[in-house]
């Protein structure tokens, strides 16, 4: 069943998350999970690109790939009442989009 997905967009829920919650590492992203149970049956999706993926435009391309990710794969296997906030990481652009599908899967399981 798909979830209603809401972007984070306050750098304090992004530090929150990142003290407080737990860190899954993967191929081509890490995410940091949260479990919150005041948030009204709602799942929360931040994205995070660094400059050390490369240029404006790789750090774009990177979070378009990863909020299609969170569209397809959070939405519909991800934790009613959390906070996920996914890091890019340099390979992400060599890796197929649906081997990050069954990577994220695998993930947030």
């Amino acid at each position: 069943m798909a979830h209603i997905l809401k972007i984070i967009s306050k750098r304090s829920t992004f530090i929150s998350v990142h003290k407080k919650g737990k860190i899954v590492h993967g191929k081509a992203f890490n995410i940091q999970f949260l479990e919150d149970q005041n948030l009204n049956n709602t799942i929360y999706v931040g994205f995070t690109a660094t400059k050390k993926i490369g240029t404006a435009v790789k750090r774009n391309k990177a979070k378009r790939i990863m909020r299609e990710l969170a569209r397809k794969v959070i939405a519909k296997y991800g934790k009613i009442n959390s906070y996920y906030v996914l890091i890019a990481k340099k390979s992400i652009f060599e890796i197929h989009f649906q081997s990050q599908e069954m990577e994220l899967k695998e993930l947030i399981s």
